[in-house]
């Protein structure tokens, strides 16, 4: 069974079931995860003791939380006007973070794996992002910003950094929290929504905000975390019991967001803004760094623990509903995204503008993207029309 992280099952090597916690030299590869399962084997006869299941769980959450907060993301601003350009949600927004994250972490463990060639994979993660980026282009007329686009321009982006040493990676990801904080602050605009360019007014922070502001999956802040997942990844990947060390760092980032939102609420010059209480919320003035600490912290511990909560998960039934939603990623959101097509051409509108109406859509809808994925495997094929897509135009990075 195939899984979309770069369409390989995330397996051990058969020779390796158990991955060493140690640090070994730099010039070795310390895990191998990507190796395809035995082909002599039934499939789902890879139990977790060879897998990290954990991710494949942690996708699925990711992806499910995309799915359900997206229907409700563009109901509420065709209908309600619910989307303003001054808020992020701390729960909701958590979904997007930690999906972008776990994109940047399984390109580094992919490049760790020795049957990986790191030539082949730098071309092929150049054009999986191609590819990402032409099928958002072709769903821009509903969704100008979509997933798709913003994954497509960190696979493209992947071959330049994916390489560069730690220090030089920590050091690109802080740059690009910073440029957010200096934009932001000099009033570069902001749009939740995606507007076209304009020449009005400032013409230099006008194309800013058009390039890295623009739409709800912008440029900024979600390459931050894509940068993240990419460190992530270059650490220990087998958590040390419920609370690892990076656990611990995750949670003191989470503390340290709202101390860092509550310090940057006294520069910002809003006053309303200022006055307003956000414990739940966090402004997207304060999007940089509070939000992006936020962000991290709670990737890391979310993929900690669904690792370790994981680790031994062998019933058959769960891992193939797990694989099923990390495997057919891309199609799943290909069908939500026809699903909302389907419903802003064909419907009234108003009909959502009552929050329960919208709730009870927001529902169906989901529900009928998951159903479409998993009538697609049994009847169609074990590859999604999205992942299909991708690997016969990108190949493999197999040796």
């Amino acid at each position: 069974m195939e899984i979309a992280t770069l369409g390989r099952l995330l397996g051990m090597e058969k020779e390796s079931p158990e991955v060493s916690t140690t640090h070994e030299s730099a010039n070795t590869d310390r895990y191998s995860i990507f190796a395809a399962p035995d082909q002599t084997k039934p499939k789902m006869a890879v139990t977790s003791s060879r897998r990290l299941v954990g991710i494949d769980v942690a996708y699925g959450l990711a992806v499910f939380g995309c799915i359900v907060y997206a229907f409700w993301f563009i109901m509420g601003d065709k209908v309600t006007s619910v989307l303003t350009q001054t808020r992020f949600s701390i729960f909701l927004d958590v979904f997007p973070a930690l999906f972008f994250f776990l994109n940047g972490f399984t390109v580094t463990l992919t490049m760790r794996d020795r049957r990986v060639s790191n030539r082949k994979l730098l071309s092929y993660l150049g054009k999986r992002g191609s590819v990402l980026f032409l099928i958002g282009l072709s769903c821009c007329v509903i969704w100008p910003m979509n997933i798709f686009i913003a994954s497509g321009l960190m696979y493209i982006a992947a071959p330049f950094v994916a390489q560069w040493n730690n220090v030089v990676l920590r050091l690109f990801t802080l740059m690009s929290v910073l440029l957010g904080i200096v934009l932001l602050y000099v009033d570069v605009p902001t749009y939740s929504s995606y507007n076209p360019p304009t020449l009005g007014g400032g013409e230099i922070y006008n194309v800013l905000g058009f390039l890295l502001f623009n739409g709800y999956y912008s440029i900024l802040p979600w390459f931050t975390f894509f940068f993240a997942g990419l460190l992530f990844g270059r650490t220990e990947i087998r958590p040390r019991g419920i609370l690892p060390p990076s656990s611990l760092l995750g949670i003191g980032l989470i503390l340290l967001s709202f101390v860092v939102n509550r310090y940057s609420k006294k520069l910002d010059n809003d006053v309303v803004l200022i006055q307003r209480f956000d414990f739940f919320l966090l402004n997207i003035r304060l999007l940089f760094p509070a939000f992006c600490v936020y962000g991290i912290g709670i990737s890391i511990v979310l993929t900690n623990t669904l690792m370790y909560v994981f680790r031994k998960l062998e019933n058959r039934n769960w891992l193939k509903f797990i694989q099923t939603i990390s495997s057919m990623k891309y199609s799943l959101f290909f069908f939500h995204t026809v699903i909302g097509l389907i419903t802003l051409s064909a419907t009234n509108l108003q009909f959502f503008s009552r929050k329960i109406v919208l709730l009870a859509y927001v529902v169906l809808a989901s529900f009928l993207s998951f159903y479409l994925i998993f009538t697609w495997r049994k009847r169609v094929s074990e590859q999604g029309p999205m992942e299909w897509l991708i690997k016969r135009i990108s190949g493999s990075a197999k040796k």
